[in-house]
Parts: structure tokens; sequence; C-alpha cells
């Protein structure tokens, strides 16, 4: 029997590193960067013509994707397929060259410029990006003369954008602008792969219905505060560091469930401190240092997170912890929401109908993991032993790769 343990033990310890091998030669795995962009369309009556004033808004690390290495001279380049990718049904030409801002720290570039036409715009078409990746969408908002104002979601299949209707009729405009908004909290989580890697964790920790009703209800509250704030620019996060974040909630779910696995927690948790440890002072000596004080945070609080939770099953703790990572995740799925400053009438339909896309997908996605698990239950009565044992670890193992890679990849 002593002789069947240590056997089990050396199997899952060699599937393990060979989880962590194959995931960590996999440079090319996607940290699942949105490819997102936004617009704001300003349109003043100047005489007989009309002025656009135009601010589109990408972030760096998804232009950095999109266009390869930003090498010297890329703002002329890009500003040039970006305008060029807007076309209207009015006569207009440019006023000015366009005004390029790029904030590394905020993770975002800007562009802006004018245009003058003489006649209004009623539709636009949007070619921005869609040739590069397929799954790119654009939200945009106009801004009329008259003060109406109308938002519009670009995807690859819908590129065109008739305004004077959503104009004319601003109820139609909004139930529109609500259907498309739902329609991208869906995306937001069916292509967030860290996102659906998170929630797998939820349930791979909950695996009762009542604790994973409680760590789903955790990460939704969390996630919408933080979503709502975040989109009424009432704090404003940063990127850059959130979406790392997001990649080390993921590495934490996977940790934990090793954690109460083990029966001797200080196994996992003396070497991620020594490798913490490590990172901090590396970090601190071979970069800008600019998340040295988030990380103090980060790190401090894994340590105490997960010590907690070799002690502490009890429901209210999953709730917890879910709630504070869903502050997190909120961040990422909301933070362009303030970028094109919707109106107040249309913004809080917006935001719900936002948020309910997003509820939407996560309920789709636990429900199919879920499905997915009791098939195999099903099969045979001897799986249920060999995924505790074998199978469920190794998925844990494969979150800790999954979530360290993004990490690594998203904060240096």
């Amino acid at each position: 029997m002593k002789l069947n343990v240590i056997l089990k033990s050396r199997i899952l310890f060699t599937l393990r590193i060979l989880v962590l091998l194959l995931i960590s030669s996999s440079l090319n795995l996607s940290a699942h960067q949105r490819s997102e962009s936004y617009s704001k369309w300003v349109i003043d009556k100047e005489g007989d013509n009309y002025s656009v004033s135009v601010s589109f808004t990408i972030r760096l690390s998804n232009l950095n994707k999109l266009e390869g290495p930003l090498i010297r001279g890329w703002e002329d380049r890009i500003s040039s397929y970006i305008i060029s990718s807007f076309t209207t049904d009015s006569n207009c030409t440019r006023k000015d060259e366009p005004r390029i801002v790029t904030s590394r720290e905020d993770d975002i570039v800007k562009i802006s410029w004018l245009f003058s036409c003489k006649s209004n715009i009623q539709e636009i078409q949007n070619n921005v990006f869609f040739d590069k990746d397929p799954t790119h969408t654009h939200i945009a908002r106009l801004v009329s003369e008259g003060g109406l104002s109308a938002e519009k979601l670009f995807t690859s299949q819908t590129r065109n954008w008739k305004i004077e209707n959503d104009l004319l009729s601003k109820k139609n405009s909004e139930s529109s602008s609500f259907k498309d908004y739902i329609s991208l909290g869906i995306k937001h989580i069916s292509t967030g792969y860290d996102h659906l890697a998170f929630l797998f964790g939820l349930l791979l920790l909950n695996q009762r219905f009542k604790s994973l009703l409680l760590a789903i209800t955790g990460f939704t509250l969390g996630h919408s505060l933080t979503l709502s704030l975040a989109a009424l620019n009432y704090v404003r996060p940063v990127s850059g560091f959130i979406e790392a974040l997001i990649g080390f909630t993921i590495a934490l779910v996977g940790f934990e469930f090793l954690v109460r696995q083990s029966r001797q927690s200080s196994t996992y948790i003396k070497p991620l401190f020594y490798f913490l440890l490590l990172f901090f002072l590396l970090y601190f000596f071979f970069t800008d240092g600019r998340y040295i004080l988030g990380l103090s945070g980060l790190f401090l609080f894994t340590i105490c997170y997960l010590t907690l939770a070799s002690k502490n099953f009890s429901n209210l703790f999953s709730l917890f912890i879910a709630s504070i990572f869903g502050l997190i995740h909120g961040f990422g799925f909301g933070g362009f929401l303030f970028e094109i400053g919707f109106s107040e009438d249309n913004f809080l339909k917006t935001l719900f109908g936002f948020n309910l896309g997003v509820e939407i997908g996560q309920f789709l996605a636990i429900s199919l993991f879920a499905i997915i698990g009791l098939i195999i239950n099903k099969l045979n009565s001897r799986n249920q032993e060999y995924i505790k044992f074998y199978i469920n670890p190794i998925l844990a193992t494969l979150l800790v790769a999954l979530g360290t890679h993004w990490f690594l990849d998203r904060i240096i």
C-alpha cells in the first residue's frame, strides 16, 4: 500500500513537471490581450461646412501585437493607416496633421485629427485592423451638431454605420447599443482565455454547488463594482499592471488547489516565498521598478492568502477571496469604457448591457465546464478516484503555469 502511494506520488510529480515544461516552452501562447479600439466623433457646423473632430484610442500593447515591434517612425505609418481605414459618405478633407500621444505607463496610444466636410456625415465605414485580426472590435461614439449622440460596435462582420437612422430615433439607438454591449460582454468572456482559465480555477476549487455559487457570486460582485468605477472614470487603473494581476490570480487559484490538496502545505508555500523574493529583487535591480510598490503588496498578500487557504475551508473565505479577485478582473473587463465618454442618458444602459453580457458569458462557461466534468465522471465510477489524484492536480498545475506565463509576459 505504501509503495503504491509512493508510486502515485512520483507519477504525479513527473506529470506536473511535464506540464510545466510544455507550457514554459510555448512562449507563443496568446497572453490574451483583447483586440479592441475606440473612437469619438464630434460634429460641429461651421457656416456651410461641417467640422468633424476624431479621437482614436488603442492600447499600446494591443498595437504591438497587431503591428509587431514598433520601430522608429511607426507613428506616421500607424496614423496614416488608421485615418485611411475610416471613410464617410461626405466629401471630407483633413484640416491638419494628426496628433499622436503615447503613454507607456497607461498603455495607451491616442491619435486625433480634424476633418472639414461639405455635408453632414450620415454613414461611416470602418476597416481598421479587421484585416490584421478578424476578432478585432471597435467602439465608436458620435456627437452631432444638435447635441444628439449615438454609439456603434464595429466588428469584422459589421463595418458600416448608418448614423442618420440612429440619430433620428434615439430610442432605437439605445436599444441597438444595449444589445451590442450585451454581445460585447459575452465576447469578452468567450475570447478572454485568461478569464475563462480563472473561472475554471473557481470550479476546480469549489466542486460543491453551494461553494461554487458563493464563489461566483463574490466574483460577480467584485468585478461589477470595479467595472462600474472604471467605466465612470472614478478610478483610473494602470492597465498594464491590471492585465499582469489577472494572470497572477489564475496562478494563485491553481496554487491554492495544490495547497489545499497537500497535507504539507509548507512544501508549496516555502518555495513560492523564495521564488517571489528572487523575482522581486531581480525586478527591482533590472527594470525601471514602476510597479515595485504594487508588487510588494501583491506578494505579501499572496503569502498570507495561501497560509490562510491551507487552514481555512469555509465558504465565506471562498466568497471573500473571489470578491477580491473579482475587483481585479473588473478593471480588466471595463477599463476601456470611459475612453469614449458615453452620454449620461445612454451610459447606464450601456454599462448594464455590457455587465449582463459578461454574466451570461460566465454562466455559459461554467455550465460547459461542469457538464464536461459530469460526463467524465459518469463514464466510469473509477474515474472519480483517478480524477481526484491525477487529473485535478495536473489541471491545477496547468493553471499555475499559464497564469505565471501571462503574469511575467505582461509585467516585464
